[in-house]
């Protein structure tokens, strides 16, 4: 009940009182003034002395795995709160689990809440919110506690033992000119040493020779970069969850990243839709958190084509990289420009996403077509039935997994 609420309640019983005159409803008018005043000070002093937190087992997480939450609350004030509701406010895709209780006077309650990672994306925690009132139930109140937190859901991330890294087109090891961060076995140069520079990068003869500390720089290996182009183009994309065509095409993304940087290859990603979106390769686990941060929000948008997206970013492909192409299109127009990459010298595999949703004749016509003029045109593929394992992924491939080895 609201104040104005019981506002009102006495006002039309105390006018009914002087209408009538009637005693018994004066009388009833000073008890319901009486009860109502004090239970509403009584629900102004619930929450005092009342102080929540709440931490976060991890700071992301992957689609499927449990997330826990640690509360813990006290009370500092000498009287104990007879009932006491405590809940979570966030963006998480199900609301977070509350409890009601009650705590004694000087004294704190913990407990854990899991919670199942649905979906992916950024989802912020908090404020968490504390409701009391009286006895009663007549007044409530409540408290904003600000706890602010983020946390990030990456895509599911699975095994692929059938899934190889593609070699290079090139017969040996070609230079890129740039840079590495991380230590190849082709040294571009030296150059003075810098705080941060790890010792196992120093180059003696050389320090020796300046009088003073120079370190290694080194040159990245074309051979290394794994381009993957991820198709986020509306038209094509089916479904919904975990079972959506662009679901599975993430989670194919994120398992190829994971493992091709687990084996210290370098990747790059490029996304269709709105834009063609490109990640440049690098290696390390920070490239590793760039990618997965950037998987766990992509959706399906825009109308750019995974064909012109191929056409748009073929220039960046340098000769002697690998290309992986993972989309739900059954347009024959993406299997030129992704021949094409192998004319380059670019090795290249296709994905294509089976859709959850039943499809007629026309549509198996179109994939068996698409499947077709990929394989003639020299490219590995396989197709991810919308029942069918990501783990599996070129299963039926397996002795093709070295292109043109």
């Amino acid at each position: 009940m609201r104040p104005w609420h019981f506002a009102v309640l006495w006002v039309g019983l105390f006018a009914t009182a002087v209408a009538s005159g009637i005693d018994l409803l004066y009388y009833l008018s000073y008890l319901v003034l009486f009860v109502g005043t004090a239970t509403w000070i009584v629900s102004r002093q619930t929450l005092d002395g009342l102080s929540v937190k709440r931490q976060v087992g991890q700071a992301y997480a992957h689609l499927g795995d449990t997330l826990e939450l640690r509360y813990d609350l006290e009370n500092a004030h000498r009287f104990g709160k007879l009932w006491l509701e405590v809940y979570e406010e966030s963006n998480w895709p199900e609301p977070l689990p509350g409890r009601v209780l009650s705590i004694a006077g000087g004294r704190s309650r913990k407990w854990k809440v899991l919670v199942r990672a649905l979906r992916r994306g950024r989802f912020h925690l908090g404020p968490i919110i504390l409701r009391s009132g009286d006895p009663f139930g007549f007044f409530s109140t409540e408290l904003h506690v600000d706890a602010p937190a983020l946390v990030l859901v990456y895509p599911k991330v699975v095994p692929l033992p059938y899934w190889q890294l593609p070699g290079s087109m090139l017969e040996g090891s070609v230079l890129t000119g740039r840079r590495s961060l991380q230590a190849t076995s082709m040294v571009m140069g030296i150059r003075e040493y810098l705080p941060g520079d790890a010792y196992n990068r120093i180059h003696w003869r050389s320090s020796a020779r300046h009088r003073r500390l120079q370190v290694k720089e080194f040159e990245l290996d074309k051979t290394a970069d794994l381009w993957i182009y991820l198709d986020l183009e509306r038209h094509w994309h089916r479904g919904e969850g975990e079972t959506s065509t662009v679901e599975r095409a993430v989670t194919v993304a994120a398992s190829v990243v994971a493992k091709a940087l687990g084996e210290h290859r370098s990747v790059g990603l490029v996304t269709s839709g709105i834009r063609a979106d490109v990640l440049q390769p690098d290696r390390g686990t920070k490239q590793l958190g760039k990618l997965m941060q950037y998987l766990a929000e992509v959706d399906v948008q825009g109308s750019l084509s995974i064909a012109e997206a191929l056409v748009e970013t073929f220039p960046r492909l340098r000769r002697g990289s690998s290309c992986l192409i993972l989309t739900p299109s059954l347009d024959r127009g993406w299997v030129r420009p992704a021949s094409t990459l192998r004319e380059a010298a670019i090795s290249t595999q296709a994905v294509v996403i089976g859709s959850p949703v039943e499809t007629d004749e026309r549509d198996r016509a179109r994939r068996h077509a698409l499947l077709g003029e990929v394989a003639v045109a020299g490219i590995p593929s396989a197709y991810l039935s919308h029942d069918a394992r990501v783990e599996d992924l070129f299963h039926d491939l397996a002795e093709l997994v070295h292109l043109d080895g």
